[in-house]
C-alpha cells in the first residue's frame, strides 16, 4: 500500500507536468487564432498612390520588467509597426535601418525623438513618418473560477491539488494606452492619427500561459514568455492602425484627387479686319475698287 501511496502523487505530478509543457506546445494552434486579423486590413482605396513612409522608434513605457533587460521595446514597436504598414499596403514603407541612414546623410539625427518628431525638417525619400507612444502595457490576472495554489509565483509542477485547475478558466487582461500620427515632417502637420486604450480579455489558454506562472492574487501582474509580450504589444499596435485606416484612406484620396483646373482664360474675341479705307486715284481723282492697283479711268497706279 505505501508503494501505491507513493507512485500515485508522481503520477499526477507528471500528469500535471505535462497540462504545463505539453500543453505550451499543443497550443500553437490556439495561440495563432489570437493574432489571425493582425494585419488584415481593407483593401486602399482604388487609384491613390503609395507615399513613402518610415517608422522612427516608439516611446514604450510598461509595467517594471515586463520586457527583458535584453529588449529594446522602443525599437520593437517600430519594427512591429513597419511590417503593419506594409501589410496594410498603403505605402511604401522604408525599414528602420534605411531611415537611420537618410537621416544620418542629411544631418537631421535629431530631428525625431522616441514617440516625436523634435522638429520639422525635409528628409527626402520620405513623405511622412509614423510616429507613436505606448503607455502602461501590461497584463494581469483578471479572474479565476479556481484558486490556484497559495500565493506567489508557482512553479513549473503544479501541487497535486491543483492538478485539476483548468486554463480556461484563468482570464487575463491586457491593456495599454496607444497614440499613433502620421506627419509631414516637412512641415511638422499631421495628417491622421488616433489615441485611444487597447483592452482585451482572454484566457490563460487563448495567450499560451503555464496556470502555474501567475500570482494568485486577483489583478497581480503577471510572468510571461518575451513571445508573447511582443505578441500583446503586437495586438496593441494592429488594433491603433485598423482604426486609424479610415482617416489615413481620406489622406491618401485627398493626394489622389487632382487639382482644381483653373478656369481657362478667355479668348479675345477675333479683331474684325479693319475697314480698308476707300482708295482713289492720284492722277484723275476716281475712286477705285477695294484692292485695285491701278485706275480703271486713267489707268494710273493707286497707291496702297
Amino acid at each position: 500500500m505505501r508503494r501505491a501511496r507513493i507512485r500515485i502523487p508522481m503520477a499526477l505530478a507528471v500528469g500535471s507536468l505535462c497540462t504545463v509543457g505539453c500543453a505550451t506546445h499543443g497550443e500553437t494552434a490556439g495561440r495563432d487564432v489570437l493574432t489571425t486579423n493582425v494585419g488584415v486590413y481593407p483593401p486602399p482605396p482604388a487609384g491613390v498612390e503609395r507615399p513613402r513612409v518610415a517608422v522612427p522608434p516608439f516611446l514604450v513605457t510598461a509595467q517594471p520588467h515586463f520586457f527583458a533587460s535584453s529588449t529594446d521595446p522602443n525599437a520593437l514597436a517600430a519594427d512591429q509597426m513597419t511590417t503593419l504598414l506594409s501589410l496594410s499596403e498603403r505605402f511604401a514603407v522604408v525599414e528602420r535601418a534605411q531611415l537611420e541612414q537618410l537621416l544620418k546623410e542629411q544631418d537631421l539625427e535629431g530631428i525625431v525623438k522616441p514617440g516625436e518628431l523634435a522638429r520639422p525638417g525635409q528628409v527626402r525619400g520620405v513623405d511622412y513618418l509614423l510616429v507613436g507612444k505606448v503607455t502602461n502595457l501590461r497584463v494581469k490576472l483578471e479572474k479565476s473560477g479556481t484558486t490556484v495554489g497559495t500565493g506567489g509565483f508557482l512553479s513549473g509542477i503544479l501541487p497535486v491539488s491543483d492538478v485539476g485547475v483548468a486554463k480556461s478558466d484563468v482570464m487575463v487582461s491586457s491593456d495599454c494606452g496607444v497614440d499613433i500620427r502620421l506627419v509631414d515632417p516637412t512641415s511638422g502637420e499631421v495628417a491622421a492619427a488616433n489615441f485611444g486604450e487597447f483592452k482585451r480579455v482572454d484566457s490563460a489558454q487563448a495567450i499560451g500561459l503555464g496556470v502555474g506562472r501567475f500570482k494568485a492574487e486577483s489583478s497581480a501582474d503577471i510572468e510571461i514568455s518575451e513571445d508573447d509580450k511582443g505578441k500583446i504589444l503586437r495586438l496593441a499596435l494592429d488594433d491603433a492602425l485598423r482604426k486609424t485606416i479610415p482617416k489615413i484612406d481620406a489622406v491618401l484620396a485627398a493626394r489622389a484627387r487632382p487639382a482644381a483646373t483653373a478656369p481657362a482664360a478667355k479668348e479675345s474675341p477675333a479683331k474684325a479686319p479693319a475697314a480698308t479705307s476707300a482708295a482713289f486715284c492720284p492722277g484723275c481723282g476716281e475712286k477705285a475698287a477695294p484692292g485695285a492697283k491701278f485706275c480703271t479711268k486713267c489707268g494710273g497706279k493707286i497707291e496702297s
